[in-house]
């Protein structure tokens, strides 16, 4: 599972331009943003995501929730969920929650400032970053949203980890 901030402002990365170019990137200053709560399901290789303005402790519940009901859905007995160490992630409300949903999740919190142990992060946000948001200004919020929504729900599946 992953969470990430996408800014409305350019994800600004290497592009190849003539000598003595320099691409313009034009943008309002302001720089609003987007949470994407992500989750790799293995080994289907599938994607649930939520996306929304705020990332905080409801967020994440109303996330496992959506997963809860795709897990059961599917028959599924047990779903363990790798994530990291986010305020939200280890709050009191959180692990409220977690702990109830014990019968079907089980969840592995991983070392802190480990981005690298993390899937997600290495086969979807870096992509979804490279792919939707470098280079490229939205004008609003809702803009955004969307290129986000259509390219999670485009792409939907992964390589083998």
């Amino acid at each position: 599972m992953r969470h990430e901030w996408l800014y409305m402002q350019p994800y600004i990365t290497r592009t190849y331009m003539k000598r003595g170019e320099q691409q313009k990137i034009v943008h309002k200053g302001t720089n609003n943003k987007v949470n994407a709560f992500i989750t790799l399901l293995y080994p289907l290789n599938k994607i649930k995501f939520n996306m929304g303005r705020t990332r905080n402790s409801g967020d994440f519940i109303n996330h496992l929730k959506n997963i809860k009901r795709y897990v059961l859905k599917r028959n599924g007995k047990r779903f363990i969920l790798v994530i990291d160490n986010a305020s939200f992630h280890v709050s009191k409300k959180t692990r409220q929650y977690v702990e109830r949903q014990s019968e079907w999740l089980t969840v592995v919190y991983l070392p802190k400032r480990s981005p690298f142990l993390n899937p997600v992060e290495t086969k979807v946000n870096r992509n979804l970053k490279k792919d939707i948001c470098a280079n490229y200004v939205y004008e609003t919020e809702e803009n955004l949203l969307c290129s986000v929504r259509k390219y999670l729900r485009s792409t939907g599946c992964w390589p083998k980890i």
